[in-house]
């Protein structure tokens, strides 16, 4: 994208004018220009005057509010609602997990257009999607949030909103900065340190500036480390009650024991202990499926954190060849690091569990003597294999380039012209390791003995030799009993690299050719090329397709299916598109100090975009700003956005994992797979913005202002979950039936959710911003007050041929509280900073379509506050030391289960605190 809008002074989303920055930005000419805000606007140049919400957040503030990561901070707005973040608890490793993607009004990553100085920013992931984990955070000085679509104004994907980070590219001087944290539990460490340096030279002609910084965060890999997790919460269907979903403690797998139960035959329901004897198992309080309360059952804890370590490299040069002409070049490097567990290596019964078939040799044998006397020629088995060592953990490893180099003109007339070239290039590989491999395990598991040798061998050698080389058969009869040697066979690490790379080539001019009575018209013009690709590899276990010759046992759900591994099969992408497109934009003041009429401004523009793989599309926005007072300002307006489908949308191959779905009350186990779908259309969005900005003269410094906002998304890009792809089949949406596939028994063993474009998104609420700093002193101090809150009246989503669905509200399987609110209090007197934030989730729904008590116990989930505390002191120039507390009163997250098989996080990562309190303490440096 090009520049932003150029702006007198900034303004934050109620139109208070804020300080002008004296140094310029992405969009400066020289070096006395002034400052920018992304207004939603190319045009205009007073962010004051914006018919288009705008929430501006200094990096000072988010800093004081979360000290450790930028987007941990940007996601205590209310605005924020599902995003990605490394606190988000992950167990899949098929996409970007682990860092921060933002995510406005809940409407996915791929809505939000992510800019720095207004061009946008260099992908970090397989679907084009950017992690600000990457940037260049200590060179943030503010952060730009459009709550409203601008797809006219700066592009595709700019559906639900923009996020620019304007950085300061004009510091002179040294700056540092050094810190660490921790929970007050001792975990999940945290540990920054940065520097930056910047400096002018040839008589202030040339500026040069360059940033580093490391961050490492330590994750929390087991939800059984804190209080509320070690509970094991969970949902089931309720026995007593058909249809009924109920919560309870202590959930356990009701088909699976650390060292094997058997779930068929005459010794069913008897458990292998240590040494291959049977003993009784306990089938706990309640069964539903593979779930039980209580008894013997296996236990999983999910994890709660990602490990995370990122650093970035940044260097910005410019040099004013002439008064009105200035090159610049820009470059940074991110690497980043991000590690999390998966799963304990399971094997449940009804899904993936062994067939035990008589005569295997690991068989104590009094269980094989049962076998023999009721000649019974098998039994189901199913376990956690805790025994195996450490569960299946994803690591991956990103990084990201991003060059840039451009010029900037001003001529006579207010003329300004600008244009860039930018290269972006992603490297990501994941890797899980302690990964099963399907065929080699069940090869594994029907271990016989040789009669030749009498030596226990797998069967598959003798009936297939040659077939699967180097075969070790594998005890599973007890915990404990499966040799080193046979999980090294049946274990490995799954693999798969994505390379993705983003050209850009943009032109763009602004001026002010003539005026009307009431002030000058302003027109911004230009033109883009951009192109994007996407090379993806995995290795050749994940593309296998599972023909299991000569393996008795294999489980039917895996049975000739695509994907060798338990866990993560990645199929190979590649593909590319290339677009170009042009756009136009005015704004022009009508009138100025009549009676009721202090101002009027419209604002107006078009866009026309032409995709290699969808054709020609136009997108248009109109606005609106009408003072009838001053102090009093009203805006409105009305735009047609879009968002094309990215690379893995389109071209995407399969890509598999497990899960679970809930039928007839039953938790059934399946494989859930998704692809991409080459014939997509670009999504197309209505999106209207009403709203009033107050500034009483009666109270200086107190700004409050209340936005509308709905947005109608048509064709959405999206894949339906599988429990979405069943609930919606079992509707009526007949269309999706042909997704679900089923055994010969009718159980559902495997789910495909291709990428489609589903019927529509819609989502509206109000957006609430005050702010006040009084103009005398507060208790011997200058105090501000800032108050941001957000009401969800809708989120609702139509399937073609099935029914509508309104998630406002829902804070159990999804993100959409109807009241969040962040609200904030600074203090500051000579050497001493105090900051205090309060962070408000409002009570919600579980599930909306489930009603007490019919179809569940208890549809609530309660509201919770979190307090956060910065206290800092300036010691002496340039030294100032902080010590930051989150979650300062240790507020557990309210109970909303959400989990698949039998692993279960006990409430909603994306909107919940799950680290508790934490301490951060640091030193600011500056000269």
């Amino acid at each position: 994208m090009a520049v932003p809008a150029y702006a007198q002074s900034a303004a934050n989303a109620s139109g208070e004018t804020l300080p002008q920055d004296p140094q310029g930005d992405a969009g400066a000419v020289s070096a006395g220009s002034a400052d920018i805000v992304v207004t939603g606007s190319r045009a205009i140049r007073d962010g004051s005057q914006a018919p288009t919400p705008v929430t501006v957040m200094a990096a000072e503030d988010l800093a004081k509010g979360q000290p450790g990561l930028i987007g941990e901070a940007l996601n205590q707005l209310p605005s924020f609602r599902g995003s990605t973040r490394p606190a988000g608890a992950f167990t899949g490793a098929v996409g970007p997990q682990s860092g921060s993607y933002l995510n406005l009004r809940n409407l996915g990553v791929q809505r939000t257009l992510v800019l720095i100085d207004g061009r946008r920013a260099a992908p970090s992931s397989r679907d084009g999607s950017t992690d600000i984990n990457l940037f260049p955070q200590e060179l943030v000085k503010r952060v730009d949030i459009v709550t409203g679509g601008a797809s006219a104004a700066y592009g595709s994907d700019a559906v639900a909103g923009v996020v620019n980070f304007v950085l300061d590219t004009r510091f002179t001087g040294i700056k540092a900065t050094a810190q660490a944290g921790i929970s007050d539990k001792g975990d999940a460490p945290t540990y920054k340190a940065s520097i930056t340096a910047g400096q002018s030279f040839a008589e202030g002609r040339g500026r040069i500036v360059a940033s580093a910084t490391y961050f490492e965060m330590g994750g929390i890999q087991s939800v059984g480390d804190r209080d509320w997790g070690q509970r094991g919460t969970g949902f089931l269907g309720n026995p007593a009650v058909p249809g009924q979903l109920i919560f309870r403690n202590d959930l356990r797998s009701s088909t699976a024991s650390p060292g094997g139960l058997i779930l068929s035959g005459p010794l069913a329901f008897q458990q292998f202990a240590p040494g291959g004897t049977l003993v009784p198992y306990s089938r706990g309080s309640a069964q539903s499926g593979l779930i039980q309360v209580g008894g013997d059952g296996a236990q999983v804890f999910s994890n709660l954190s990602a490990d995370v370590t990122t650093r970035s490299y940044f260097g910005h040069a410019e040099f004013d060849v002439t008064p009105s002409l200035t090159l610049y070049a820009q470059g940074s490097l991110a690497l980043a690091r991000n590690h999390y567990n998966q799963a304990q290596q399971f094997n449940p019964g009804g899904f993936n569990g062994f067939t035990i078939f008589s005569g295997n040799a690991f068989l104590n044998p009094a269980v094989q003597q049962v076998l023999t006397d009721t000649n019974t020629p098998a039994f189901a088995m199913g376990r956690v294999n805790f025994d195996f060592g450490e569960p299946a953990n994803a690591t991956a490893r990103a990084r990201t380039l991003d060059l840039t180099a451009g010029f900037r003109f001003a001529g006579a007339g207010g003329l300004q012209i600008e244009g860039y070239f930018e290269h972006g290039r992603n490297r990501t590989n994941i890797r899980t390791y302690n990964n099963v491999a399907l065929e080699r395990l069940y090869a594994a598991a029907d271990a016989v003995r040789d009669p030749a040798t009498s030596q226990i061998v797998c069967r598959v050698a003798l009936t297939n030799p040659g077939l699967y080389p180097g075969c070790v058969p594998i005890n599973l009869f007890g915990a404990g009993a499966p040799s080193q040697a046979a999980i090294a066979y049946v274990e490995g690490a799954s693999s798969y690299t994505t390379n993705f790379t983003q050209d850009v080539a943009d032109l763009s001019l602004r001026a002010q050719p003539f005026s009307t009575w009431a002030g000058p018209v302003s027109i911004a013009a230009g033109g883009q090329y951009r192109r994007v690709a996407l090379n993806q590899v995995a290795d050749d276990i994940a593309q296998s397709i599972n023909d299991a010759t000569g393996i008795r046992g294999f489980p039917p759900a895996y049975q000739n299916q695509p994907g060798g591994w338990l866990l993560t099969n990645v199929f190979p992408v590649k593909g590319a598109y290339h677009l170009w497109e042009v756009f136009a934009e005015a704004a022009v003041p009508l009138a100025r100090d009549l009676p009721f009429l202090h101002a009027l401004d419209i604002n107006g523009a078009v866009r026309y975009t032409n995709y290699s793989t969808s054709g020609g599309v136009t997108t248009w926005k109109a606005g609106m700003v009408w003072e009838p007072a001053a102090g009093v300002r009203l805006r409105g307006t009305a735009s047609r956005d879009i968002r094309a489908p990215n690379v893995p949308e389109l071209f995407a191959g399969i890509v598999q994992n497990t899960g679970s779905v809930i039928e007839n009350g039953i938790t059934v186990p399946i494989v859930q797979a998704a692809r991409g779908n080459p014939s997509l259309q670009p999504e197309k969005a209505d999106t209207y913005t009403a709203g009033i900005v107050l500034s009483p003269a009666f109270a200086p410094g107190l700004t409050l202002s209340v936005d509308y906002y709905s947005i109608d998304i048509a064709g959405i890009i999206s894949s339906l979950t599988p429990q979405l792809t069943l609930n919606q089949c079992l509707a009526g949406a007949t269309s999706l039936c042909a997704n679900i596939t089923r055994n010969t028994a009718g159980q559902i063993t495997r789910i495909e959710s291709p990428t489609l474009n589903l019927n529509r998104l819609a989502t509206s609420g109000l957006d609430i911003e005050l702010g006040y700093r009084p103009r005398g002193q507060v208790l011997g101090g200058a105090a501000s007050v800032r108050f941001i809150a957000s009401y969800l009246d809708k989120q609702r989503q139509d399937i073609s041929n099935g029914p509508s669905i309104d998630r406002a509200g829902e804070v159990g399987l999804s993100a959409n509280p109807r009241w969040s609110a962040t609200g904030s209090l600074d203090w500051k007197s000579g050497p001493v900073e105090l900051f205090v934030q309060e962070r408000f989730i409002g009570a919600g729904t579980y599930d909306v379509t489930r009603v007490e008590p019919r179809t569940i116990e208890n549809n609530r989930v309660k509201s919770v506050f979190y307090t956060d505390l910065t206290a800092a002191v300036r010691l002496k120039e340039g030294y100032r030391f902080f010590l930051t507390v989150n979650n300062l009163f240790d507020r557990a997250p309210p109970l909303a289960p959400n989990g698949t098989l039998f692993t279960f996080i006990p409430t909603n990562p994306l909107l919940y605190d799950v680290t508790g309190r934490q301490f951060t303490a640091g030193v600011n440096i500056k000269f």
